[in-house]
């Protein structure tokens, strides 16, 4: 089992579910950090809402083209099609209920 956060959950990822190799990982992640780890500007709204400190919808678009590169359908390690008792469905399945 690889497991983590942010970054770790990232590598844990694209090394277990993905399968990928070091060097395409290593890419990867340097293309990832690049477009999601960039920090928003004003972190409070013209609401006074509190925003995240990254883009999320942009973390969305980068990880959906990693898994398009590696020849999966953007959506196939969300809905299960690559097993039963998906690790990374049930992760982002509890990720919408928050």
């Amino acid at each position: 089992m690889i497991g983590g956060t942010s970054t770790g959950g990232l590598i844990a990822i694209m090394l277990g579910r993905l399968r990928m190799s070091i060097d395409d990982c290593i890419d990867a992640y340097l293309y990832l950090s690049d477009r999601i780890f960039q920090k928003k500007r004003h972190r409070v709204t013209v609401k006074g809402d509190i925003q995240g400190r990254f883009d999320s919808d942009e973390l969305v678009r980068a990880v959906k083209e990693v898994v398009q590169a590696q020849g999966f359908a953007e959506e196939a390690l969300l809905n299960g099609a690559t097993g039963a008792n998906n690790p990374v469905w049930e992760v982002w399945n509890q990720a919408q209920l928050i």
